[in-house]
C-alpha cells in the first residue's frame, strides 16, 4: 500500500530495478584529452601564457573598447558643447547671491517664480537691492507681457513671484539686477 497525499493507491506495484541496489555514476576528466581539441586561446590560457590587460590599456585592448572610447567621448563632446552654447539658462550667481527662477502654468494663469539665496550671507551683512524685470514671450517671439520686481535682499531665502495670463506664453525672459550687475534668465513653462 502506497500513501500520496491524502490518497491511498492499494493496487499499485514498486518497481525496481533487476540486480538490486543503485549503480555509481563515475565521471572520467582527462584534461591533456580535453585541450588536445580546444582553440588556441584556451589553450593559452591554461599554459598560463595570457596575462589580464590592466589598467588604462583596456580601453586600447580591442576593435570594440577603441570604438566604445571614442563614442564615449564623442558624446560627452556634444553635451559639453550642447550646454555651454544652450542660453536657456534658469539660474545664475551674481556676487554669491544665487538666483533661480521657475515658470508654471497652472488652470489658466502662468507663475513665475524668482528665488534668491545667499548661503554665507548672515542677518549682519549689508543688504542688496534687487531689480528683476519679468518678460512673457509669446510663440511669435515677441514679448506679450511684462512687469518689473523688486525685492531688498538681506539674508536667508527670499522669493520674487509674479502671476500673470496669457495662453500663448511660451517661456519667460528675467533680467535680473543686483548690486550693479545685471544678468538674463530664461525659464520655459512647465504644463
Amino acid at each position: 500500500m502506497f500513501i500520496q497525499g491524502n490518497v491511498m493507491f492499494e493496487d499499485a506495484e514498486e518497481i525496481k530495478k533487476e540486480g538490486g541496489g543503485e549503480s555509481e555514476l563515475h565521471f572520467y576528466y582527462n584534461r591533456e584529452e580535453r585541450l588536445k581539441n580546444a582553440p588556441q586561446i584556451v589553450k593559452d590560457y591554461y599554459d598560463g601564457k595570457m596575462k589580464p590587460v590592466r589598467g588604462i590599456k583596456v580601453l586600447f585592448a580591442n576593435k570594440q573598447n577603441r570604438f566604445m572610447l571614442i563614442t564615449l567621448v564623442i558624446v560627452i563632446a556634444f553635451a559639453w558643447i550642447y550646454t555651454s552654447l544652450n542660453n536657456s539658462r534658469s539660474g545664475t550667481n551674481i556676487n554669491g547671491l544665487l538666483f533661480d527662477t521657475q515658470a508654471f502654468r497652472y488652470e489658466d494663469d502662468i507663475y513665475v517664480n524668482i528665488k534668491l539665496l545667499n548661503k554665507k550671507a548672515v542677518e549682519k551683512s549689508a543688504p542688496v537691492q534687487v531689480f528683476a524685470e519679468v518678460r512673457g514671450i509669446n510663440s511669435d517671439g515677441e514679448v506679450s507681457y511684462k512687469e518689473e520686481l523688486t525685492l531688498l535682499y538681506d539674508y536667508g531665502e527670499k522669493y520674487l513671484r509674479t502671476k500673470f495670463t496669457d495662453y500663448d506664453i511660451i517661456r519667460v525672459d528675467v533680467t535680473v539686477n543686483a548690486a550693479g550687475f545685471e544678468k538674463e534668465l530664461t525659464a520655459f513653462i512647465k504644463h
